[in-house]
């Protein structure tokens, strides 16, 4: 989660410096907040897992770490913190509607565990912990495909320097 939200903070920093107006403090706290029940998503807990993970397992499972986290921030009332949050899964690429949104998305996709890849090691990488069978294939690489027509806008939004050199993780390094 420190990850993503250092990545954020270098888009919102290039975005601040081409004048263009973001919410960049709900996206950082959204990058930090992001997966903090990622666990529910985990095909199986331990049995030494603390009762408050596996209460929380149960309930929102069904619906996944993205919906269980918005629907605890909209209880507290955190409802752009809660949108934002909603739709950095794999899929949502094609709802996205505000720029917050599509940087928290972006971010999220660029980082591995502690490391910043490219978006081709991360869908490798993804596929090998979520990959399901019922998943549509053609519906996997069309989205991977969206998610690399999201990175051209922004590169063409952040300008070509950014991604210097044809790597994003230059600048971030």
């Amino acid at each position: 989660m420190k990850m993503v939200a250092f990545v954020c903070k270098k888009i919102i920093k290039k975005l601040t410096e081409k004048n263009i107006k973001i919410d960049g403090k709900n996206v950082i706290n959204a990058a930090l907040l992001h997966d903090v029940i990622r666990y529910v998503d985990f095909k199986t807990l331990s049995q030494e897992d603390p009762a408050l993970w596996q209460k929380l397992r149960r309930k929102y499972h069904k619906i996944g770490h993205e919906k269980g986290m918005a629907e605890i921030l909209r209880k507290r009332g955190e409802k752009k913190l809660a949108n934002l949050i909603a739709k950095h899964g794999f899929f949502p690429v094609w709802n996205l509607k505000t720029l917050e949104e599509k940087i928290l998305y972006y971010a999220d996709k660029r980082v591995d565990k502690d490391k910043i890849v490219d978006l081709k090691t991360r869908f490798i990488e993804g596929k090998k912990r979520n990959a399901s069978p019922q998943d549509d294939a053609e519906l996997v690489a069309a989205t991977e495909k969206k998610v690399e027509t999201l990175e051209q806008e922004l590169q063409t939004l952040l300008g070509g320097e950014f991604f210097a050199k044809g790597n994003f993780m230059i600048y971030c390094g």
